[in-house]
């Protein structure tokens, strides 16, 4: 009767259904603003990033992307090319291919795999029906797509030799290839084309000059060939000049009787549009096109991929970005996450997630204080005020929209660099104050207080250039402080107040007993547990500070080196991996990142529960350089040498009571077959599941502050549509919430 009564009351509240990624899954957050290729299919334009690519709609401008998530191979893209047959060609920078098709993704993986002692990158891709002919870094490559293999091999380097080809086209009578040795051609009807003696070498003679040949195009059947920055046209068997101009050619692209001469000279950027006499008939420039790589033309509009700006798309020469909300390069410095706000030092930007979109700031846009570049390491305190530190431009403070940039007195100049404020770490401690790693200075510690105030502190070892980086504050107020190039990590004190230096303490811990027994002098990453633990990253595997409050005691505190059982080893901890990366979860579990992907690990670290790589998940690269979670709704963020992406884990951050508990989805909709999460939760919680009549159908617990739970009952069945009761509370039976989900089968 008492689940009846509770029942009656729930009725009264309206189910919202609440759209979030799901757990277990996967999202990526590329860069979208480094285009270095376009190509057109039907109504789509595609534009590559050396990370992956996106197109737009010609007509409603909606933009979709494509990534290792959807159904890539890579991240690393080469180029992209439009074969007449609609199939979109994505080459990867290790000599991959992609086939884009309206039924999915093709993959051909075998010029990568082919044993070839040579460059085997796919610099340019000629169509014709049935394949497409592929110029590489040491031959010309068939690709058949009508079996989707690998062809014949077209060697064209004199003797025999591998040389780089730039690009290849043909006309009615030859094949032509531009190459590191000059213009090279061979008879279309000709006999083995895999015989280097079947391709002669026309540079130096017939008025087309010997050496290197850049680019080819064959613009309705006449053959255009540039070389330097000089365009040549055979006509009637000789080569006649026929445009020079001492830009550096990007690319050389023809439509509709147009020929785009992509150019760069220093800072400056251009599109020079000639007509079929090779007269200069416009010149496109200034508004967003900085380094623009290639232009096609579909619909009514040009697209140029330019690769500061991405995807922009001309329209009666105006200029207009068409580029997805994405941060503004990989990450390079600094990573943190708020509840539902992430930030990330990008190069020479701060990109802001929140709201399900990306802001950058940066200097280029001027959104930014001029001159504050190279950006490392970020905080938020507790005001919200957010902290950045630059390799050499000082401390940026940003609060709410306004930016202030300090440098002295706060921060001391580079000991070897008079011009240089390195700000190498920041952290925030209980009261408020910021702590500066302040990078090659000899007071290498600084706290600037909530008030404003601010005082030095000198590390009282030897070590090398006064390196200092990331560091922390642990639950006693300690601070822990990396330096960096294999100086080890430091420890420090400041006794009653900042003042009073006399009470300061300091702990100097390297490798060996007795010196703090850490695995390596070289630390990379330090983070602090649930437990208080101090764990610290090294290039060869983890140690443990558990026995934090005694440092200072005359016992001293040295770290322990967990011995792990691996299959049929036993090993320390991470022992031979650089440990970059380190974060802790909302069940105390620990995400380490390494240069060979991401784990997760048990509390205690004696248990593997998941390992993610670019082989088995979509990690855009193995480099896992910085991680963060978001503790309202446990999501991992990781940033790669290749770009931040993220997975939705399991685990939340607990409170103390039992909080707007969310259940998600809900209603569960037919046919789903993933997980159920029930998130607000107080940590560690005790979660029931019953029928209205008080049979129970599930019962476990939380991860810190989130349960999951796969939908079926405690014999395994899926349970049928209905109304289901959540009963949750924690160890004292203080804290409970009842809530319900509602189940669609059918």
């Amino acid at each position: 009767m008492r689940y009846l009564t509770i029942f009656l009351f729930l009725l009264t509240v309206e189910i919202q259904p609440i759209v979030a990624q799901p757990i277990g899954s996967w999202q990526e957050h590329l860069p979208y603003n480094q285009a270095i290729g376009v190509a057109a299919v039907n109504n789509q334009v595609f534009a590559a990033t050396p990370y992956s690519l996106f197109s737009v709609h010609t007509e409603d401008q909606s933009i979709l992307r494509y990534n290792t998530i959807t159904g890539l191979a890579e991240t690393g893209v080469q180029l992209i090319y439009s074969h007449a047959s609609g199939q979109l060609l994505i080459a990867y920078r290790n000599s991959n291919i992609d086939l884009l098709k309206p039924d999915g993704v093709k993959n051909i993986n075998a010029l990568r795999l082919k044993p070839i002692n040579g460059d085997k990158t796919i610099y340019h891709v000629y169509g014709e029906t049935g394949r497409c002919l592929l110029s590489t870094g040491f031959a010309i490559v068939e690709l058949k797509l009508t079996n989707h293999e690998i062809g014949d091999t077209w060697v064209v380097g004199n003797g025999g030799e591998y040389t780089k080809v730039n690009a290849v086209t043909a006309d009615n009578r030859y094949y032509y290839a531009a190459t590191a040795e000059g213009l090279k051609r061979a008879l279309r009807t000709g006999f083995n084309l895999a015989d280097y003696r079947n391709w002669e070498n026309v540079s130096g003679t017939s008025g087309l000059p010997p050496g290197p040949v850049q680019k080819l195009v064959n613009a309705d059947g006449n053959l255009l060939v540039n070389t330097g920055s000089s365009l040549y046209r055979l006509r009637a068997g000789v080569f006649e000049k026929v445009y020079e101009d001492d830009f550096s050619w990007n690319s050389l692209d023809y439509a509709a009787g147009k020929f785009y001469l992509s150019q760069q000279s220093g800072a400056e950027a251009r599109i020079r549009v000639l007509d079929t006499t090779f007269r200069v008939v416009s010149v496109i420039s200034g508004n967003r096109l900085a380094d623009p790589r290639q232009v096609v033309e579909a619909g009514s509009s040009l697209w140029v991929a330019d690769a500061r700006n991405g995807l922009l798309e001309i329209d009666d020469l105006q200029i207009s970005q068409v580029t997805p909300k994405a941060p503004v390069a990989i990450g390079s410095g600094g990573l943190i996450a708020g509840k539902r706000e992430w930030w990330a030092a990008t190069g020479d930007a701060l990109s802001q997630y929140i709201a399900g979109t990306w802001t950058n700031y940066s200097g280029a846009d001027q959104s930014l204080p001029e001159g504050f570049m190279g950006i490392g390491p970020i905080a938020m305190d507790k005001s919200g005020v957010l902290w950045a530190g630059s390799m050499g431009d000082g401390l940026l403070k940003k609060e709410k929209e306004q930016f202030e940039i300090l440098k002295s007195p706060l921060l001391s100049p580079a000991f070897n660099d008079p011009d240089a404020y390195k700000v190498g770490g920041l952290a925030t401690d209980q009261d408020n104050n910021l702590w500066v790693s302040n990078d090659g200075a000899e007071l290498g510690l600084v706290v600037r207080t909530a008030t404003g105030s601010f005082h030095r502190f000198r590390v009282p070892f030897f070590y090398p250039r006064f390196s200092l980086s990331a560091l922390l504050v642990d639950d006693a107020a300690q601070k822990w402080i990396i330096s960096p190039g294999g100086n080890g990590l430091f420890c420090f004190n400041h006794g009653a107040g900042f003042e009073n230096t006399g009470d300061d303490q300091w702990k100097y811990y390297r490798a060996g007993t007795g010196n703090g027994n850490l695995p390596s002098n070289n630390v990379l990453s330090v983070v602090k547990d649930a437990f208080g633990f101090i764990w610290v990253g090294t290039d060869n595997g983890i140690g443990i500070i558990q026995c934090v409050e005694e440092v200072f005691s005359s016992g001293g505190c040295e770290a322990v080196l967990p011995v792990v059982q691996t299959d049929n080893f036993a090993g320390y901890l991470f022992k031979g991996e650089a440990v970059q990366a380190m974060a802790v979860d909302g069940a105390n579990r620990k995400w380490i990142g390494t240069r060979n992907g991401v784990w997760l690990i048990s509390e205690g670290g004696e248990k593997t529960l998941l390992r993610f790589n670019e082989s088995n998940s979509p990690l855009p690269d193995n480099d896992v350089r910085a991680i963060a979670i978001d503790p309202a709704d446990g999501t991992v963020i990781f940033s790669t040498a290749k770009g931040i992406c993220t997975y939705k884990s399991d685990a939340t951050e607990g409170g103390n009571t039992n909080t707007n508990v969310l259940v998600y989805p809900n209603p569960v909709p037919p046919a789903y077959s993933g997980q159920i999460a029930i998130r607000g939760l107080v940590s560690n919680a005790l979660v029931k599941i019953t029928e209205m009549n008080g049979r129970l159908v599930y019962q476990g617990r939380a991860l810190g502050g989130q349960a999951i739970w796969n939908g079926l009952d405690i014999n395994g069945k899926k349970i049928s549509t209905g109304v289901y009761l959540v009963l949750v509370s924690d160890e004292s039976r203080k804290e409970q919430v009842v809530t319900k989900i509602v189940f669609i089968q059918r």
